[in-house]
């Protein structure tokens, strides 16, 4: 049976959910439905020690049973496998009468059954699902299983160094997978393939200091309870391991990942390969949270970008002094800051009592895509929560701001223990969905800019810089591996909304090696930011932020059609009209060009400079490392 993994690969080997025949007859539905929604989280526990490890403390309280401690297993029937069992899956939640859950069994009903479809969809691609992908793939991910490893109880010491050991035999089947994949026709772009190489080689240069080495004794010095020879002997294994199993495993992924070089044709964009175009669909989907075509996917965010470069021009010429640009935010290190955001949240409910450490990773296993992440916590500790952040990755103390406001407050760290506090069924902890979480941790941090201690049109321009870059990636990604957009035809749409071209080949560049991993970002933003708009434009002066926010949050991550009707619902109740239409809210006209801004002088010709440097190659800020 396939499981859902703490180590997550690309989207599709990890991403399933399967059920379990259980006994409902003396139950009334809700609660048949509650035990159904427990033996499935249960069942997941048992069945992959690293996802069990890191989503609860105590599992013993829970009624589980340990799974054996491995690091998990990939193989080429896996695929089919879980197509069968999703389907099984979605047979058992049609046996439910919906009718007779409550609004919160519904919440619950809707965010699995549009889960296991998503990953009965992405399974039935198995040559898409690339295990060696820079950012999301085993490299950059397997170091953050053992970094972020806690040692609760002295068993754990010796789990770990088992995970580890394992590691090499999910190296070697992962190999064998991309083998027949790239037999097929099917394997990333060469520069993907050169991010991953040299991944490879940072960590592996490494020795005496490598980070699981330096981590890991330093968790075992920090372990009470254990004596000097007992801490010398996990010291001297754990090397052991390292040095003669996991780092050869690394070496061997590189030698043979070498051989493929040249497997796909330059300017391949996935579209173009053999079902490349139905596998892309169905990762648009599931990265978006929602059941959208293609077509609908680019036009929704093009009409959050339009709106966003018509606020950035109106901006532009309002400006009389262009130091605006250069103003920096001054606090101090990222607890600082974190503790600041955490002060300035008077448009969310309150949320629980939470401790939480921000710190830099270790360059040797900071991903070159990766801004930052958020840890997690078990769902059984919500108190203690994690932040980490790629300083080679954050620029200035803007950057650090808008990253934590992203990560902690009010973005990940906040949305989740906020969730957690309801006391959700606990599987849905466990359901990835993406372009909700995402999207919610940008929307954050394009309202982070509203309380920041910057002057108003600074404010203004740092929100639209970040959010409309992320935006401008997305609908890139869409158009150029799902339309079939060549690089020429992303200069022409940059142009025909009023931008420059300049970076249009980087950006084509960036999001053919790494197909799907902003638009969570980019489209789940735009999706919240259009409903924001939309119930502000039906209920005028009766919006309340607060209370919009509050129901953005309540069921937790969930697909958009399920928030969509959340947020109609709370609109009936104020007596508001339906949502208005897109097309409706957001204009539609011709976008201005860039060149007569050439002309302008003085701020305008500024503009110029502005629009070029708003379209950035943006790097991914996870909630889930392990994604």
């Amino acid at each position: 049976m396939k499981k859902i993994r703490r180590l997550v690969t690309a989207a599709i080997s990890a991403a399933m959910i399967f059920s379990m025949n259980i006994p409902v007859h003396a139950l009334t539905e809700g609660e048949a439905f509650d035990e159904f929604m427990e033996q499935e989280f249960i069942e997941l526990m048992e069945s992959d020690y690293m996802t069990m490890h890191f989503t609860v403390r105590d599992y013993r309280k829970m009624g589980i049973t340990k799974p054996e401690p491995i690091i998990g297993t990939v193989s080429w029937d896996d695929y089919e496998e879980n197509v069968k069992e999703g389907n099984e899956t979605l047979d058992q939640l049609k046996s439910f009468d919906y009718d007779k859950l409550n609004e919160e069994q519904q919440h619950d009903y809707d965010a699995y059954y549009f889960y296991t479809e998503r990953a009965i969809e992405l399974n039935s691609y198995p040559y898409f699902d690339w295990y060696f992908m820079p950012g999301e793939g085993l490299i950059d991910n397997l170091p953050t299983n053992f970094t972020e490893f806690v040692f609760y109880e002295k068993q754990d010491i010796d789990d770990y160094l088992k995970v580890l050991e394992s590691v090499s035999d999910l190296i070697d089947q992962a190999l064998e997978v991309t083998d027949k994949q790239v037999k097929a026709g099917y394997f990333m772009t060469d520069s993907a393939l050169d991010s991953t190489l040299d991944a490879i080689d940072k960590f592996v240069t490494r020795t005496d200091d490598n980070p699981l080495i330096v981590i890991f004794e330093e968790n075992v010095d920090a372990f009470a309870g254990l004596s000097d020879a007992e801490k010398a002997d996990y010291k001297n294994r754990n090397k052991e391991i390292l040095m003669n199993s996991y780092i050869p495993a690394y070496n061997r992924a590189a030698s043979q990942l070498e051989t493929y070089r040249g497997t796909r044709k330059a300017d391949t964009p996935i579209c173009d390969l053999e079902d490349g175009k139905e596998f892309y669909t169905a990762k648009v989907k599931s990265k978006m949270s929602d059941d959208i075509t293609l077509e609908n996917a680019e036009k929704l965010v093009t009409s959050y970008v339009k709106t966003e470069i018509s606020n950035l021009i109106s901006l532009v010429y309002s400006v009389r002094d262009q130091s605006i640009f250069d103003e920096e935010i001054e606090l101090g290190d990222p607890t600082e800051i974190l503790q600041y955001h955490e002060k300035n949240m008077s448009a969310y409910p309150e949320g629980p009592t939470v401790k939480y450490k921000a710190s830099y990773l270790d360059p040797a296993v900071a991903s070159d895509s990766i801004v930052a992440y958020y840890l997690e916590p078990a769902i059984d500790d919500i108190e203690n929560n994690v932040v980490k952040i790629n300083g080679d990755n954050v620029g200035n103390k803007n950057e650090l701001y808008s990253t934590l406001a992203h990560e902690g407050f009010p973005g990940h760290l906040y949305q989740i223990t906020w969730y957690l506090s309801t006391n959700p069924a606990k599987l849905r902890n466990s359901l990835s969905l993406i372009g909700y979480t995402e999207g919610w941790a940008m929307y954050a941090e394009d309202d982070a800019w509203s309380y920041s201690p910057l002057s108003e049109k600074t404010k203004e321009y740092l929100r639209i810089d970040t959010s409309l870059s992320y935006a401008i990636n997305a609908v890139a990604d869409i158009g150029v591996n799902g339309l079939g957009w060549t690089a020429n035809d992303l200069k022409k749409y940059l142009v025909n909304l009023g931008l420059t071209d300049d970076m249009a080949q980087d950006l084509y560049d960036f999001v053919l090696d790494t197909p799907g991993v902003i638009i969570p970002y980019g489209a789940g933003l735009s999706r919240f930011m259009t409903l924001r708009s939309q119930a502000k434009a039906a209920l005028g002066d009766e919006f309340d932020l607060k209370e919009f926010n509050t129901v953005l949050l309540t069921y937790g991550n969930r697909p958009f059609t399920s928030v969509e009707k959340d947020v109609r619902k709370w609109m009936g109740e104020k007596g508001a009209a339906d949502l208005p239409d897109i097309d409706g809210l957001i204009p539609d006209t011709q976008p201005r060009t860039a060149s007569p801004l050439l002309y302008a002088g003085g701020a305008a010709a500024a503009a110029v400079l502005i629009l070029i440097g708003i379209i950035m190659i943006r790097k991914a800020r996870k909630s889930d490392p392990f994604a």
